[in-house]
This record gives structure tokens, C-alpha cells and sequence, in this order.
């Protein structure tokens, strides 16, 4: 029997859920998208935002900011990999509420090192990836 090929999940890298408030910035060639960060890997994010215009997002060139308390990267490289209406019972009111998912693309060395210290600053504490260990080598 063929399996449903209607979800297929293609991720590389576990999601961690974000512990604490991680707010994106999806910088595009139109208006930039203001939204909160549920979860995050070294592979992507998912982002709810609230869009009350409807507005046609352009996805091309796409850079995005994570920002929490006291940690930042900026200009991470990425494309759109979904985008759809939130449409649960908690949020039937709020039509203009949208999740997209992020791929995170074309990282430098820089940048996938101050991703993976973001991620693991951010994420709940169960969800936080083990820092590489690094041996020491003495002299004496």
C-alpha cells in the first residue's frame, strides 16, 4: 500500500520549542513582517504573525532577524517554506493571524555558529542542543 505522501516531514535538524519570547523580523523587499518565534532548529522557524492587510509578502531575498531578551542574530539568509491562516478555536476572531515556516539557507560559518548559540540560549531547557565537547590539551 503506498503511504499519503500529503505531509512528508523533511527536517534535518530536532525542533526545540522556544522557552522564552523570540520575536522575528523577516526583512523583505516589501514592509518587513513583525512576528513571534514558537519554535526553532538549525533548519528553520515557525512564525506567527499578524498580517490585517493581506498583503502579497515577497519571499525573494529574504533575511530575518531573531531577537530575544538578551541575544540577537540578524540577516540570517532563509526562504519561505510554507505560509497559511491560523485557524484554531482559541483564534477564530483573529483572521488576519498567519504562521509561516523559515528555511534557514546559505549560512556562513559566522552565522550557523551564532544561530546554534541562539538556539540553544532559546531554547526550553529539555530542547537545548550539547555544546560540542572541546578537548584540552595541556603542556605540562
Amino acid at each position: 500500500m503506498a503511504e499519503s505522501s500529503e505531509y512528508n516531514d523533511r527536517r534535518l535538524h530536532q525542533r526545540s520549542p522556544i522557552s522564552s519570547g523570540v520575536i522575528a523580523v523577516l526583512i523583505t523587499s516589501s514592509p518587513e513582517i513583525i512576528g513571534t518565534v514558537s519554535d526553532i532548529s538549525l533548519g528553520g522557524a515557525k512564525i506567527t504573525y499578524h498580517d490585517p492587510k493581506n498583503r502579497d509578502v515577497d519571499y525573494s531575498k529574504l533575511k530575518v532577524d531573531l531577537i530575544s531578551d538578551d541575544r540577537f542574530v540578524e540577516a540570517i539568509p532563509c526562504s519561505n517554506a510554507w505560509d497559511r491562516s491560523v485557524e484554531t478555536e482559541d483564534f477564530l476572531a483573529a483572521d488576519d493571524l498567519r504562521q509561516c515556516g523559515i528555511q534557514f539557507v546559505g549560512l556562513n560559518p559566522n552565522q550557523l555558529f551564532l544561530l546554534r548559540g541562539f538556539i540553544n540560549r532559546c531554547a526550553t531547557p529539555k530542547h537545548a542542543q550539547p555544546s560540542p565537547d572541546v578537548s584540552f590539551v595541556s603542556n605540562q
